[in-house]
């Protein structure tokens, strides 16, 4: 079994969670900060890995600057991204989907060369919709049940939040669409060890040599540990400590200025 320092020692890269990790709502915690400091101080790359597929790169740029952290659409990797690297590697010939989704997912999708239809799709897309309609849910359903190929972009059932709300997410509209048309989708996002393996490519990285924390057991560390990544949970106030898989992160912290000091003791 590895010791924390062989652990720490191995790691290249970390990806980080957002909501319940680096912040929660509209407020930043105070040590994330201070930990991307630390990051950037040993020269480790580190990347902002989301099933949240609510906003474009730009969008989440400039989100984190109002936080004042700085950062580049490199520091990103979305659930979109990795349908993207999916469907490119395993359909590259497809080019036109049908899309329950954000206009924001829509513009990146376009921006990858798809065009978004609203007849004879390759494939079904269902994501996480704020504009989402009845009779749009009904295509969706109809297109699968014909056979259209469908992709679920993550499977979270709602969406963090610290207001008095239930925000339903992807997985919820994804089981809707599932029990009309009697078809499963093709479920991707974290915990799909796909996700890190794709997140570490992009950095030309095995997922044993990064780190992934976040907050939900049943997304973020399942992710890490089904990859092979090294995993930390946070579990401070705003974590998401519902969230359950039958899985163990090699380290768990209130918040990522508790995991900076295990590092820096080791």
């Amino acid at each position: 079994m590895m010791t924390d320092k062989e652990k720490f020692s191995a790691i290249k890269a970390v990806f980080l969670d957002m909501d319940g990790t680096i912040y929660h709502g509209g407020t930043l915690y105070p040590t994330t900060m201070p930990f991307i400091g630390f990051l950037e101080k040993r020269g480790i790359p580190y990347a902002y890995c989301s099933n949240n597929t609510s906003y474009s790169k730009d969008e989440y740029v400039a989100r984190l600057a109002k936080f004042g952290l700085k950062a580049t659409e490199k520091n990103f990797y979305t659930a979109t991204d990795f349908l993207v690297d999916t469907l490119k590697k395993e359909h590259p010939e497809w080019k036109k989907l049908y899309l329950l989704g954000m206009p924001a997912m829509a513009d990146e999708l376009r921006g990858h060369g798809y065009d978004i239809v609203d007849k004879d799709p390759e494939a079904v897309i269902v994501s996480f919709d704020k504009l989402l309609c009845y009779e749009r849910l009904c295509q969706a359903a109809y297109f699968i049940r014909e056979g259209v190929p469908g992709f679920s972009t993550h499977p979270d059932v709602f969406c963090p939040s610290d207001q008095p709300t239930c925000l339903v997410d992807c997985g919820a509209i994804s089981r809707c669409v599932e029990l009309a048309s009697g078809k499963t989708l093709r479920q991707l996002g974290k915990p799909d060890a796909g996700f890190i393996r794709s997140a570490a490519g992009r950095l030309s990285l095995d997922a044993s040599q990064t780190l992934m924390i976040g907050d939900r057991l049943a997304t973020d560390i399942a992710a890490g540990t089904n990859a092979g990544s090294f995993t930390c949970r946070i579990v401070g106030p705003g974590a998401d400590l519902a969230s359950y898989a039958p899985v163990t992160p090699d380290w768990t912290c209130n918040d990522l200025g508790e995991l900076q000091k295990l590092w820096e003791n080791n």
